[in-house]
C-alpha cells in the first residue's frame, strides 16, 4: 500500500585535503544550509552568525584551538563586512562530502562508519549546484593504496572506519567518477542541539512507527514509537526519527533524513529564530565545537555560501541513488549490500551536474497533470464541484475525497518539482494566496493534493 501523503497543517507550527578544524555553531547551520542546498537562502543567516561569533576572517582552527585563549573568551560581535571577504577562487566545480556519523559517547569519531552520505555540488562557472544522497549500504570496491586492515572492497559507509575523512572522500570520488574537494563531519549530537534550540521542528510521519530494536547510546535497546500524521519534535526524537531502521528499506531512511534537513531549514527561517540565537553564542559554541569537523575554513564557507545564496531554483538539482540505481547482492560473507546500476548511476551524475537534466527527470507526467482533491470543510459536494470546474479548465482529477480533518484555509501539496504547474493550478481555483505545501516525491503519480478550506467559495 502506497504511503499516505501529508496534509498540510490545520494550524501553523509553534513559533587535497587540508588539516581538519572545529566549527561554531553558526557553520553548524551552514552545514544544514549545504546539505539542504536545494533551499539556501539559509546560507545567509548562517553567514551573519559564523561573523558574529568569530568577528574575523581567521580559519576555525585559530578561533577554536585546543591551547588557546579563544575557544573560551571569543565573544567579539563585530561582524566581519561580507564585502571584504572576497569571491570564491576559481571557476572550478566544488563538491563537498557531508558525513553524519554514528559515535557514542567517548568513542573516537574516527572510528565510526559514517551513517548518512550527501555530496554537495557548486558550480561557480554556471551559477549551479546539487546534491546527491549516498545509501550507507553500497557495496564498492575500494581505491588504493589500501589503509590498514582495509579489504578491497566493502560497504561505502566503512570507508571513514578505515581511513576517517579522507579516504571517504577517496571512496566516493573513485566509485562515482568525479572529484571530492572538501568534507564536512557531524556527530548526530549536533542534531539534538540544533532542533532543540530551534524550539523543535515540525515533521509529517507517513506511517506509524514502531521500532522495538532502536538501538540506545549503551548498546542496548530504545523502543521508538511515533504515530502517523503531523508530530512536533525536539533534537532527541527528531533524531531518532531520521535514524531508525524501521521501514522497507534504507531508501526510506534517506528520505527521512531529507525531511529533518527541509525541516531545519523551515523552523530556521521562520521569524527570526538564528538572530534569537545570538546571545547564546558563547554557550552554543562551546556546546557544539567537538561536533563537527571540516577541511574548510570559515572564509572559504562563507564565500562558498555567498555562491550558493544566489542560485535559483531550477538551477539546484536533488539526486537520490535509489531503488533505480542499485541491485541486492549478498555478499560471500552472508552480509546483504546494495551494488550500484553504473549505468543508472552515470545519469544520475549527468543530473545532479545539470540541473535541467534533473528538471526535465522530475516533469515526466502526464500534461496537464494529475492532481486528487479533498473536502477540508463541512459543505457536502464541495469537492465534486471543484472536480467539473477544474475538469472544464483542462486538469485531471484521479480521486475525490474527503479530508481527515477540516481546513480554514485551501492549500495545494506539491509532489513534482513543477513551478509553472502549480502555480496555473493555484489561479484556476480562484484564490488568493493559496498555501503550497511540498512533499516532492517523483515516484507519486500525482502531480499535486488539493485540499479544500473554508475560504473556497466557487
Amino acid at each position: 500500500m502506497r504511503p499516505i501523503n501529508p496534509p498540510p497543517r490545520s494550524s501553523p507550527p509553534p513559533p587535497s585535503p587540508k588539516p581538519s578544524s572545529k566549527l561554531p555553531c553558526g557553520v553548524v547551520a551552514l552545514v544544514v544550509g549545504l546539505a539542504g542546498v536545494v533551499l539556501p537562502t539559509l546560507f545567509i543567516l548562517a553567514i551573519s552568525l559564523i561573523a558574529q561569533i568569530t568577528g574575523q576572517n581567521n580559519p576555525i582552527s585559530s578561533v577554536l584551538s585546543g591551547g588557546g585563549d579563544n575557544a573560551n573568551t571569543n565573544t567579539n560581535t563585530n561582524a566581519v563586512p561580507l564585502p571584504s571577504l572576497g569571491a570564491w577562487k576559481g571557476n572550478d566545480r566544488v563538491n563537498v562530502l557531508l558525513l553524519g556519523i554514528d559515535s557514542r559517547p567517548k568513542e573516537d569519531p574516527k572510528s565510526a562508519r559514517t551513517d548518512t552520505i550527501i555530496l554537495v555540488t557548486i558550480d561557480p562557472s554556471t551559477k549551479t549546484g546539487g546534491m546527491m544522497s549516498i545509501p550507507r549500504d553500497l557495496y564498492v570496491p575500494y581505491p588504493n593504496p589500501l589503509p590498514p586492515r582495509a579489504p578491497v572492497a566493502e560497504r561505502i559507509n566503512a570507508a571513514h572506519l578505515y581511513g576517517g575523512p579522507k579516504y571517504s572522500m577517496q571512496t566516493v570520488a573513485h566509485n562515482f567518477g568525479l572529484k571530492v574537494d572538501y568534507y564536512v563531519r557531524v556527530n548526530f549530537n549536533v542534531v539534538i542541539e540544533l532542533v532543540d534550540m530551534l524550539g523543535g521542528i515540525d515533521i509529517y510521519v507517513e506511517q506509524e512507527i514502531n521500532d522495538q530494536l532502536f538501538p540506545d547510546m549503551n548498546y542496548g535497546y530504545d523502543p521508538l514509537i511515533i504515530k502517523a500524521g503531523w508530530q512536533h519534535m525536539n533534537g532527541e526524537l527528531a533524531l531518532k526519527y531520521a535514524r531508525t531502521r524501521h521501514g522497507n528499506s534504507d531508501f526510506s531512511r534517506m528520505k527521512r533524513q531529507q525531511q529533518v534537513i527541509f525541516a531545519l531549514r523551515e523552523k530556521a527561517l521562520s521569524g527570526n529564530a538564528i538572530l534569537r540565537l545570538l546571545p547564546q553564542t558563547p554557550a552554543i559554541l562551546q556546546k557544539l565545537k567537538d561536533s563537527v569537523e571540516t577541511n574548510l575554513s570559515v572564509t572559504e564557507l562563507m564565500q562558498l555560501a555567498m555562491l550558493a545564496k544566489d542560485l535559483p531554483a531550477d538551477k539546484i538539482s536533488r539526486v537520490t541513488v535509489d531503488e533505480t540505481a542499485v541491485v541486492s547482492r549478498r555478499t560471500a560473507q552472508g552480509a546483504d549490500v546494495l551494488v550500484m546500476n553504473t549505468e543508472r548511476v552515470n545519469q544520475l551524475r549527468q543530473e545532479l551536474y545539470n540541473p535541467t537534466l534533473n528538471a526535465a527527470a522530475n516533469n515526466k507526467t502526464p500534461e496537464p497533470g494529475r492532481i486528487a482533491i479533498q473536502n477540508g470543510t463541512q459543505s457536502s459536494g464541495l469537492a465534486q464541484i471543484a472536480q467539473r470546474n477544474l475538469t472544464n479548465k483542462g486538469y485531471s482529477v484521479a480521486r475525490v475525497e474527503n479530508a481527515p480533518q477540516r481546513q480554514a484555509k485551501t492549500s495545494i501539496v506539491v509532489y513534482h518539482d513543477r513551478a509553472l504547474f502549480i502555480k496555473q493550478l493555484a489561479d484556476a481555483l480562484g484564490l488568493q494566496g493559496v498555501t503550497i505545501t511540498n512533499a516532492i516525491d517523483n515516484k507519486n503519480p500525482l502531480d499535486a493534493l488539493i485540499i479544500l478550506g473554508d475560504d473556497y467559495k466557487p
